[in-house]
């Protein structure tokens, strides 16, 4: 079947034409759906900035869609000035940043001997790792036991016993087991030690599971409100998280006149919106740098080696 060709008048090369590519109505729907779902995961967002600068006038003028015609940074000024809020927010960042490089040494370090195949008992270790998983002991046990340890009222009862994560243990296993193992045994022939293996050849072919791990940690212990509520009773020692939900669940006002904010504008739900945002802005700053590893972190750790 012979093509359509086009031939120029000054000896130029045929041109193909190039056939259309039709698409389909199901590309459509799902492109549209795609669309409409992320439309309505970035409108809570969108509509907690809008509200964070807005004043109480554009407020209680506006029916859906809040658009801050008197714009203004009143409401970060009140929650700043706050003494709570700044001490909340870098007591969340110590137990963050603590927390994931101790959950991610302890995490790298027994997934590393899962991975290992002449583990004696291996079956066994994976097994006891698998049980905490789908059952635990107990709220009031766990808590018994942290406050007979005086872990309660203490920042290093909300780092100490959070340490091991199942589930980040088995997806960084996964990872370990994607290694080539004639790179491992080469490397313990020339009389390399386990440590050494593990932090110049398994590390650096695991970047992605450790970027995946990483932000799961960041975010689980950022957003941690419910164990700080349990083990803490001091004000003092609340973290961001756990000071955002007694705020946004407090009846009171709550505000602190001050010449430097102009309380005509300030309202509680402006305030509250300004405290969201300044809970989202860590994350948000730091995802972009590990969302590139995020999803094949997630697909080659979930295979089973």
């Amino acid at each position: 079947m012979m093509e359509n060709i086009n031939v120029g008048t000054n000896g130029t090369p045929p041109v193909r034409k190039k056939k259309k590519k039709r698409v389909s109505v199901w590309t459509v729907l799902i492109y549209a759906f795609i669309v409409l779902f992320t439309l309505a995961c970035l409108f809570p967002i969108v509509y907690e900035v809008l509200l964070s600068f807005a004043s109480k006038e554009d407020y209680l003028q506006s029916d859906f869609l809040i658009f801050p015609v008197h714009f203004n940074f009143e409401n970060y000024k009140i929650i700043l000035l706050q003494d709570r809020i700044p001490i909340a927010f870098l007591i969340s960042v110590f137990l963050t940043a603590v927390n994931l490089v101790y959950s991610m040494a302890i995490d790298i370090l027994a997934a590393y001997v899962l991975a290992q195949r002449d583990l004696p008992g291996r079956k066994i270790f994976f097994t006891f790792l698998l049980i905490p998983m789908f059952f635990s002991g107990g709220l009031v046990p766990f808590y018994l036991t942290l406050r007979s340890l005086n872990f309660t009222n203490n920042l290093l009862g909300l780092i100490l016993p959070f340490g091991v994560g199942g589930f980040n243990v088995i997806l960084l296993r996964n990872f370990f087991a994607q290694v080539p193992n004639d790179i491992i045994e080469s490397a313990k022939l020339e009389g390399v030690s386990d440590f050494r293996v593990l932090w110049q050849f398994i590390l650096p072919l695991s970047k992605a599971g450790i970027a995946t791990i990483s932000l799961f940690i960041l975010v689980g212990k950022w957003n941690d409100w419910y164990w700080p509520m349990i083990l803490l009773t001091e004000d003092s020692l609340f973290p961001l998280a756990l000071e955002l939900r007694n705020v946004l669940n407090s009846t009171r006002a709550d505000l602190i006149p001050d010449g430097s904010v102009d309380m005509n504008v300030i309202f509680a739900e402006g305030r509250n919106a300004a405290m969201i945002i300044v809970a989202l802005l860590p994350i948000m700053a730091i995802y972009p740098f590990l969302q590139k590893n995020f999803v094949k972190g997630i697909m080659i750790g979930a295979i089973k080696s």
